[in-house]
């Protein structure tokens, strides 16, 4: 039975907080674990998490903002599931940061955050709603509101997220799933099957491979694939639901052509980025980038970047197998941030263009701002249509151009749909310097010079026009997400988080996301405190010393005041206060 977790709000009489020195008091509260407690944890909506439990009466659930909060530390710190309990049994900070001034309330097992883990995982695979990142979006909308953050402009950046998977060969894959398919069966099937299993049950499958000679391998794949065709044709029936049995036939069919004639190992070339790479971790995948193999995920991160900003938060996260385009995940997302912000402008490389995400733009009235653009680049020997002036209607359509040469005129429809053609008038080219590289083509019957084009074309050159204006003003508002995307990644050892699968993987990079957001806050706030306490030392210090200018000499000239009115009471009227 669910119930929310608002104890904390009431403060207890005496607490182990109370009995520490007045000063580690004062430490504690200007740490960041009261802006954790003020920022995040009193945000985080419980009542979304209600699902995960029965609405029978029963016993009432731990506390899940208690929960969320030790998964947004352990991640933000990188521990370990048993230093994150640790730290939440014995660490004042953490105990403060969650709601706790008694170092004897809320104790729970450690099993308590495994089994919410898995009823999290299993809510996202089974409705695809992931709590956690709702969570993530609406802790990070308060505090933009909070805080009073500007969010026209948004920057993105994707990083590659290492699953937490052994690296593996192929023939390594495949003699590891075969052990497995084996412990699968019952122990009569076992012994029908011992001879044709014994090769591979003499130690690890990395033992296995490690005997091989290298050109023995290619013999052995043929061998494997034989025993593995066997394999899913008899044992479908008795075993065909069983988690060992589908990696056995997916990884045959990724690895392995049949037909009339024969079964062959498919060639490198022919393995898609998308085959498994891990009985452990059936939704990780296969890229490589920049010369460097990458199995797992790819994270894409987005943050405001307005200038006018006194700090800048990540306001939305997303986790993909590591295949998917950069173009494709902007796209996804871009419907939400335009509900979620007031987004116009948004900061990217040159991987996130495509017609799709350019259509998308146009519709959500968004701007691109690329620092490269991918494609093939503009010939130099003639003008592209960034050379001309485009201006557009209220849907981003070409309504009129204006070529290099200043002449304008109005854009009509194409033939085809989303084609269009431009009529200029042919006395007005003359003398044009720019004619023998117009893209323009003269008509035989009329005379005039005609530009086709299409929607496409006009949104590449538009991009590369905006493109080239942010080179020019040298302020590139890019730049600063990759300090970013190190931030979040920087808990994980070489960017290789310690769980596996899409869900778990986005819950872990979500909560360092947030732990990344409260670092910010909390610096943000104690330089504000700070620039706040010298202010008001340095009002202090100027109404104590007088015009003097120091309080030795302010001192020092009361005491002279004093002495003239003893010497001198006539002096007593034009110094008063004093005698």
């Amino acid at each position: 039975m669910f119930k929310a977790n608002d104890g904390h709000l009431q403060m207890p009489m005496f607490s182990s907080i109370d009995s520490l020195p007045e000063n580690i008091q004062k430490r504690l509260e200007a740490s960041w674990a009261v802006t954790f407690y003020n920022q995040v944890f009193v945000r985080i909506d419980e009542n979304r998490f209600a699902v995960l439990y029965a609405d029978e009466p029963s016993r009432p659930n731990k506390a899940v903002n208690v929960l969320v909060g030790l998964e947004i530390l352990k991640s933000g710190f990188g521990w370990s599931d048993e230093e994150m309990y640790d730290h939440f049994c014995y660490d004042v900070q953490v105990r403060r940061a969650l709601g706790y001034r008694d170092l004897g309330e809320g104790h729970f097992r450690l099993r308590t955050a495994y089994n919410f883990r898995l009823r999290l995982t299993n809510h996202m695979q089974e409705t695809g709603e992931n709590l956690f990142e709702q969570v993530f979006e609406q802790i990070t909308d308060e505090q933009l509101g909070a805080f009073q953050l500007k969010t026209d402009k948004l920057r993105m950046d994707s990083t590659m997220i290492a699953s937490n998977i052994r690296e593996m060969t192929r023939l390594q894959l495949l003699v590891e799933v075969l052990q497995r398919v084996h412990r699968m069966l019952n122990e009569e099937d076992q012994q029908q099957y011992a001879e044709a299993f014994a090769p591979y049950l003499k130690g690890s499958s990395g033992q296995y491979i490690y005997r091989l000679k290298t050109g023995d391998v290619a013999g052995h794949l043929q061998v494997v694939g034989e025993l593995m065709v066997q394999l899913t044709e008899e044992l479908a029936a008795c075993y065909g639901d069983e988690p060992a049995y589908r990696v056995l036939l997916r990884v045959f069919q990724e690895h392995f052509h049949v037909d009339e004639a024969a079964l062959r190992p498919k060639a490198g070339e022919e393995l898609k980025a998308s085959s498994l790479q891990s009985p452990d971790d059936w939704e990780a995948t296969y890229r490589q980038k920049r010369g460097e193999d990458h199995k797992g995920y790819a994270a894409n991160v987005t943050e405001t970047c307005n200038p006018e900003n006194e700090l800048q938060l990540i306001v939305k996260v997303q986790t993909e197998s590591n295949n998917t385009d950069d173009a494709a995940m902007l796209n996804e997302a871009l419907p939400e941030l335009k509900e979620r912000t007031d987004v116009n402008e948004m900061h990217t490389d040159g991987g996130y263009n495509s017609p799709d995400v350019d259509q998308t733009m146009r519709e959500l009235g968004i701007e691109q701002i690329q620092t490269a653009i991918r494609g093939r680049k503009p010939s130099t020997e003639k003008l592209s249509l960034d050379a001309f002036a485009w201006e557009l209607d209220d849907e981003g359509r070409p309504r009129a151009v204006t070529c290099p040469y200043g002449q304008r005129v109005e854009v009509t429809p194409g033939r085809k749909q989303d084609r269009y053609r431009a009529a200029f008038d042919a006395a007005g080219c003359e003398g044009c310097p720019f004619l023998d590289s117009c893209p323009t083509e003269p008509l035989k019957r009329t005379p005039e010079r005609v530009l086709r084009f299409s929607q496409q074309e006009v949104d590449l050159a538009l991009r590369r026009q905006r493109s080239a204006e942010a080179r020019v003003s040298g302020q590139n508002l890019r730049s600063a997400v990759e300090a970013t995307i190190r931030s979040v990644k920087h808990p994980f050892d070489n960017g290789k988080v310690p769980v596996r699968g899409q869900a778990r993987v986005s819950m872990v990079v979500l909560a360092s996301a947030a732990m990344s957001n409260l670092r910010r806050i909390h610096r943000f706030l104690a330089e504000k405190s700070a620039q706040e306490a010298e202010k008001g030392h340095q009002k202090e210090t100027k109404t104590d010393t007088g015009e003097s200018g120091s309080s030795f000499f302010g001192s020092l000239w009361r005491q002279v005041q004093v002495l003239l009115c003893m010497v001198d009471p006539s002096q007593t009227a034009q110094i008063p206060g004093v005698c």
